[in-house]
């Protein structure tokens, strides 16, 4: 094997499924939880902006991840063609 990774192609495009599944799944969730959120509009008092701020950092964390998984999905799509295209050559 002289150290190689060998990676096949089906385990990618399964990956790629995966992860479009589970951006999905975060968006769907995301929707969900600002729904709840936005029903304490009428919270009022310390404890509510300790709330909302916790949440707001979440959310912000959140937006963050899935920026970091829509790039890797990206690089993985690119990956998957490149090796589509050396597989052609062959």
């Amino acid at each position: 094997m002289n150290g190689e990774i060998l990676v096949e192609l089906d385990d990618l495009l399964q990956a790629e499924r995966e992860l479009s599944w589970l951006l999905g799944r975060i968006q769907s969730d995301e929707q969900e939880a600002r729904g709840l959120y936005h029903r304490l509009d009428d919270w009022n008092g310390q404890s509510a902006n300790v709330t909302r701020g916790l949440v707001e950092t979440f959310f912000s964390g959140l937006a963050n991840r899935v920026h970091s998984i829509e790039q890797q999905k990206a690089e993985l799509i690119r990956y998957v063609q490149l090796m589509k295209q050396t597989d052609s050559m062959r």
